[in-house]
């Protein structure tokens, strides 16, 4: 319930403290006075789009504050659990605009986004004006209202849970078809080349491999050459080390005949050092890392790889990748038939499963329709619509996740008419008076504890105009009501009265919102009947309210 709003410096609103109480209220002033204004404030408290120019000229900001009492309320009280929102019994929303076209909102002093505001508006009060009414003619809108009368929320959710199901599966069905379809198409092409790289037998790292093989070889050849070449000039014919024995066989000749001739020794010891550099090389000229065929198969690893690589464009990795996804490819085509077959069994218990909601979902419409026409015919005979015939009637439809039809109110609002669809045939007093009509058959089930009403009046007078008036007084004992009326008929009706002036002050114009006393109810019924200052008309003003009080 909402027990007070304040408003500061929003249009013509320099300042506003409102209190209210449960029951059905009234709005009531001057065309232009202002009274709009005020549902503006709540629906800024609500989320609504903020703008600059509602800030009270002259001012820098717009502040607004309401406070609900929320102990019963228990979806408002998981909201605000959910985001550790601190809360007791009362509940306080503020929202500040401010001229650079920015706002800011807290929910129980805690910083608060505008999707936060928005859903939490949405707990706390509905509006209801011309866009409402106009609503009443979608008949989206009116399958809503089917399946909120007939209390459908936990089927509907089945239902949409077992559609979701089964068109995900079915997806995917179409899916394992197209890629099948397109696999089939370029089979011959996918196992040429799955064969050419399978036969290829290419591992990971290989090209690198055989270019060390390769490199490896060309070293070995180099270490042999160089060998032998030094071997030539150590044990040729005429190498050194034939030609250092014939010197120390000389020499020693030399020293046996000659006492101070030159020692053999040294020359011995440089021909022992030559035999061993002799015996090296002769090792290292045999040394051979890779065999003649190791060489020329890495040879030949390394021109597939590489005509591979320019066949397919791209590396040795990715080639490796090709081959294994071409694989799988042909391998999925081969067991594509088996599932399939398994996603169609799955595919057809789901829409079974789904079919089984639907039909429990159509079920619960067709009967709670009946009670809704049958309550909604009752609440426009009871305002002034005594022939009124209201029916709805369902039209089957492609299956979807809101079921198998579609709900579609229609009315007969006079005898003799005929019965046509409700978004061709009423008129907007006719419109008001199924709204309220479906306002009081929602009575008992709609959890929204206000309801605001804006000029759902108008077009309307006299005994008819009485008839709402009872209507929203009806209302009032479900929900708190608040309206903006014009009809001296309604508000003698309101359990209390709010009157909305704009007055004058030096060169200011200011919209005052103030709460009226009894005394004050007979003034303002007296002049919204054409003359507070009439005795007659005073006296007509008071018998209302003392008659309705």
């Amino acid at each position: 319930m909402l027990k007070s709003v304040s408003i500061k410096n929003l249009a013509l609103i320099a300042n506003a403290e409102i209190a209210f109480s449960g029951g059905f209220w009234v709005i009531t002033g001057e065309t232009g006075a202002g009274k709009s204004v005020f549902l503006s404030a709540l629906k800024l408290l609500c989320g609504a789009k903020a703008m600059p120019s509602q800030i009270r000229n002259g001012e820098e900001t717009a502040v607004l504050r309401s406070v609900f009492k929320i102990d019963s309320l228990a979806d408002v009280r998981e909201f605000l659990k959910e985001r550790e929102i601190d809360f007791d019994d009362e509940l306080e929303i503020q929202r500040e605009i401010l001229l650079n076209g920015k706002s800011k909102a807290r929910i129980n002093g805690v910083l608060a986004n505008q999707s936060d505001l928005q859903e939490l508006g949405e707990m706390l009060m509905q509006f209801h004006g011309q866009s409402e009414q106009t609503l009443l003619k979608n008949i989206k809108a009116q399958q809503k209202l089917i399946d909120a009368y007939c209390g459908n929320e936990e089927i509907l959710q089945k239902c949409k849970e077992s559609f979701d199901k089964w068109n995900a599966v079915h997806k995917k069905i179409e899916e394992c078809k197209r890629n099948a379809e397109s696999i089939a198409q370029q089979k011959d092409f996918l196992q040429f080349q799955l064969n050419e790289l399978t036969s290829a037998n290419l591992k990971l790292n290989e090209e690198e491999e055989c270019e060390n093989i390769v490199q490896s070889s060309a070293s070995s050849e180099f270490k042999r050459r160089m060998a032998n070449d030094c071997l030539e000039l150590l044990i040729s014919e005429n190498g050194i080390l034939n030609n250092m024995g014939e010197l120390v066989s000389k020499l020693q000749k030399f020293e046996s005949k000659c006492s101070n001739a030159p020692k053999a020794e040294a020359i011995i010891s440089v021909e022992e050092i030559l035999k061993t550099l002799t015996s090296e090389l002769k090792k290292a000229g045999k040394q051979e890392l890779y065999n003649t065929e190791q060489i020329e198969n890495a040879n030949a690893r390394i021109a597939l790889i590489q005509k591979l690589k320019r066949k397919y464009r791209t590396d040795l990795a990715a080639l490796i990748e090709l081959r294994e996804k071409r694989k799988q490819e042909l391998e999925s085509l081969e067991n594509s038939d088996s599932d399939l077959a398994e996603l169609q069994k799955s595919a057809s218990k789901l829409r079974a499963e789904f079919e089984k909601n639907a039909a429990e979902l159509s079920k619960k419409r067709q009967a709670g329709a009946k009670k809704l026409d049958a309550e909604v015919e009752k609440g426009l005979h009871s305002l002034s619509m005594p022939t009124a015939v209201f029916s709805t009637r369902f039209v089957p439809m492609e299956l979807s996740a809101n079921g198998a039809e579609q709900g579609e109110f229609w009315i007969t609002p006079n005898k003799g008419e005929g019965e046509k669809p409700l978004r061709q045939a009423a008129s907007g007093g006719e419109l008001s008076r199924v709204l309220l009509s479906f306002k009081c058959a929602m009575a008992g089930r709609d959890k929204v504890p206000l309801l605001v009403f804006d000029e759902v009046d108008s077009g309307i007078s006299g005994e008819i105009a009485h008839k709402v008036g009872e209507c929203l007084r009806e209302l009032g004992k479900y929900h708190q009501v608040l309206t903006i009326t014009h009809l001296h008929q309604v508000a003698a009706l309101a359990d209390g009265q709010f009157s909305v002036k704009k007055a004058e002050t030096g060169n200011r114009t200011f919209t005052n919102v103030e709460p009226l006393n009894q005394n004050q109810r007979i003034s303002e019924i007296a002049r919204m009947l054409g003359d507070e200052n009439s005795p007659t008309v005073l006296a007509h003003s008071r018998e209302l309210l003392k008659k309705h009080g």
